[in-house]
């Protein structure tokens, strides 16, 4: 797992000389926090003196001759090194701050100076401090990903990312090495971890290495914080949304804890409320909350602890001529997710580490539509997984991991099949009502081999092999992955990664009663190349083009239910302009192309996908005018979303109760577009401090010149009118924290 930490910056501070020889000391600080960094090696290249930060971040190099010398700082368990001249003055005492910090964005990967091994291609990551400083977010992790080129979501209300031409399913979650089945409370309105707790979150878009890559073309690595700034302390919360609390503090000297929750509240204040086609009996209401513990056992050992959970939930009741027969009565929707996980991370030699994962996760899901429909889902996951990396020379690693997985579940209830993407002829009150009750053992053993190796100073490359199998599929895939990257002059990188990746059917295609259970995975092959560029201190460029060939693809078929018969493909470029002036601003500028299609069929025209944005542009910005008061804006155009307009209708009689109704006449599917979307949200956010505490506030406009931006048509019952429904309009959104 790549670790947090990308930039460091030395602030010396020289004396006056009056003998021959010199010292130096200083403190190492978490530039966030600016607490005590402990455990930080900092060596001097000249004369091979090495010291490790005491408990309060201190070191001290003693009878250094007069002269230049190079310090290099490390981080324990990363791949971040960083090399900085050091002046030592005849008979003085050199003291030195060094603030580590953390690189807002990279499109690629870890920053780090020097040689070292390549690094991942494709890399997106945010760090915690953005994600608080982004507008239109109001602080919320997952909900700031968008901003990022090449991830888009489909509206206001959805949080669920098209990552790259690929839709939600095709990504894969995880939550400190544990899989997450509902990143999301009700689709999308807040994500379901809490972003107190997250130090940052990285997105593979693609072309990523062997160590990633079940059943997904995109990987989202969420990692939470690893340390405790205090022995004791807390934080609250309270928006419009939902109130939350963290608390944290330290264990001894060798480990820390923290527990966060949330809540929301409106349905505390609106219990149940009518309307013309019925009532709300139970208001919409979601919960989670995070724990996590981590101990150093010894020098060479730390074991950790995570345990979270998320939960939906609300209730109505339908009624009324205007209700279809089959959806009068109640409703409910319930949901929710359980993560476990223990962690042993082990530095065996001075070369070699061991990280050793045993983890369960549990997704839930209960539904009942009205007198005809339910569903209900218990499905657990238990992983055991152990990571290996041997280290022959800085220049030069070797990665291993081998992970098996049980994965038994439960379905029950009375449904229908599940329609393809972009199939608008679907309709769930004609479909065929099936009895479900259904057990399932699922079973994966996944394995992978990697050889990250600087051949030249200009020149690096990674080959790795990746194979899975799956029970349920009875397929043993095997995946190449590889990328060559190539310094060039004028502080420049090109780098060029391919990769197949395999993706096992969703569990519902693989229904021995709705669906079919000889479906095989589908297979994409990436083809990505990305250049980077630092123009100067704080600005950078990057680019990238990428392809991805799609074949295998499961849908709709009249006899077997599903077919591997779909094919498709997605390319695009993105380009990628930011400048940052240390902690007080950053903005950038960037826009994205893509092009996804898709062919249901042999013989079928190639159609527009429907996760295709072809084009969006995003500028965004942080001013803190002060220590205290911070200004940020954000404004992104996206192209409409495809869909398939109706062309007319015809009469029908109702099978189940002989009555005449319109049935709708459609176009080539996604053969339109909505309107184009663009969306301007500012924020303003100040801080109080006082003694031992601090009080914030922040207001966000949402959409602030009001923009109607589309979210679909509602039809009249004969199909000859139809009405606009838009997303957000323009909307404050309020916080309030306090921290101590």
């Amino acid at each position: 797992m790549k670790n947090l930490f990308c930039l460091l910056t030395l602030l010396i501070v020289p004396a006056v000389a009056f003998s021959q020889i010199g010292t130096i000391e200083g403190t190492v600080y978490n530039n966030d926090t600016k607490e005590p960094l402990a455990g930080a090696e900092v060596k001097i290249i000249q004369t091979d003196e090495r010291q490790k930060t005491d408990e309060n971040g201190k070191f001290a190099f003693g009878s250094v001759p007069e002269g230049t010398y190079t310090l290099v700082t490390t981080i324990p368990e990363t791949e971040l090194i960083q090399q900085t001249s050091v002046v030592v003055i005849a008979g003085e005492k050199q003291e030195a701050e060094i603030y580590v910090a953390t690189e807002q964005y990279r499109l690629e990967g870890v920053e780090v100076t020097g040689k070292r091994v390549p690094k991942t291609v494709s890399k997106k990551s945010i760090q915690a401090e953005e994600i608080t400083r982004l507008p239109g977010t109001a602080g919320d992790a997952l909900r700031a990903l968008p901003a990022i080129p090449g991830i888009g979501v489909a509206n206001d209300f959805s949080g669920a990312l098209y990552i790259r031409g690929g839709s939600d399913e095709d990504n894969l979650y995880y939550f400190d090495r544990v899989p997450v089945g509902y990143p999301y409370h009700f689709g999308g309105i807040v994500s379901s971890l809490s972003s107190e707790i997250i130090d940052d979150i990285d997105v593979y878009a693609g072309g990523y290495g062997a160590e990633y890559g079940v059943d997904s073309q995109a990987v989202i690595d969420i990692s939470s914080r690893n340390s405790s700034p205090t022995d004791f302390g807390g934080k609250f919360n309270l928006n419009a949304l939902y109130s939350e609390g963290l608390l944290q503090g330290k264990i001894g000297k060798k480990g820390f804890w923290y527990a966060a929750g949330r809540r929301s509240y409106i349905d505390l204040f609106i219990g149940s409320f009518s309307f013309d086609t019925g009532s709300i009996t139970a208001f919409p209401r979601f919960w989670d909350y995070q724990i996590k513990a981590g101990y150093d056992l010894s020098e060479k050992h730390q074991l950790f602890f995570n345990l979270f959970a998320s939960g939906d939930r609300f209730a109505l009741k339908l009624d009324g001529d205007n209700v279809d027969q089959d959806f009068r009565g109640n409703t409910s929707f319930e949901s929710g997710f359980e993560g476990l996980g223990i962690h042993l991370r082990s530095f065996l030699t001075e070369r070699l580490t061991s990280y050793l994962s045993l983890t369960r996760s549990d997704f839930l899901f209960d539904v009942n539509f009205g007198p005809a429909l339910s569903l209900n889902i218990d499905a657990p996951s238990y992983t055991l997984r152990e990571d290996l990396t041997y280290e022959l020379n800085p220049k030069h690693r070797l990665e291993s991991g081998l992970i098996l997985g049980i994965e038994p579940g439960q379905v029950t209830g009375t449904f229908t099949r599940i329609p393809d993407e972009g199939e608008v002829d679907y309709d769930i009150r004609f479909e065929e009502k099936t009895a479900l009750d259904e057990y399932v053992r699922g079973q994966r053993i996944e394995g992978y081999l990697q050889d990250r190796y600087t051949l030249l100073p200009f020149l690096s490359v990674v080959f790795g092999l990746r194979f899975d199998y799956f029970n349920r599929t009875d397929e043993l895939s095997i995946q190449p992955r590889g990328s060559l990257l190539v310094e060039l002059p004028n502080n420049s990188e090109l780098q060029f990664s391919y990769g197949v990746y395999n993706q096992a059917p969703i569990p519902a295609l693989l229904s021995p009663t709705i669906g079919n259970p000889d479906l095989k995975p589908s297979r994409a092959s990436h083809y990505i190349l990305e250049l980077k560029r630092q123009i100067s201190q704080g600005t950078e460029i990057k680019m990238a083009a990428y392809y991805k060939d799609l074949e295998g693809i499961a849908t709709s078929d009249e006899e077997a239910a599903y077919l591997n018969q779909g094919v498709g493909y997605a390319q695009g470029t993105e380009i990628f302009l930011r400048h940052q002036r240390g902690n007080r601003f950053f903005g950038w500028i960037s826009y994205a192309y893509a092009l996804s299609k898709r062919r249901d069929r042999a013989g079928e025209p190639y159609r527009p996908y429907s996760f295709d944005q072809t084009h969006v542009a995003t500028l965004a910005a942080s001013y803190n005018l002060t220590p205290t008061w911070e200004f940020g804006a954000k404004w992104q155009y996206r192209t409409g979303n495809p869909y398939t307009p109706v062309e007319e209708a015809k009469i029908e009689f109702d099978p189940r109760n002989g009555r005449p109704i319109y049935i709708p006449i459609y176009a080539e599917t996604n053969s339109d577009r909505l309107p184009a979307y663009h969306r301007l949200d500012l924020r303003v956010s100040k801080i109080f401090q006082f003694k031992g505490w601090k009080l914030g506030f922040f207001l966000e406009l949402l959409n602030t010149y009001n923009r109607k931006n589309l979210l679909d048509y509602r039809y009249s019952d004969d199909y000859k009118t139809r009405d606009d429904i838009n997303q957000l309009p323009i909307l404050p959104y309020l916080g309030i924290t306090a921290e101590f």
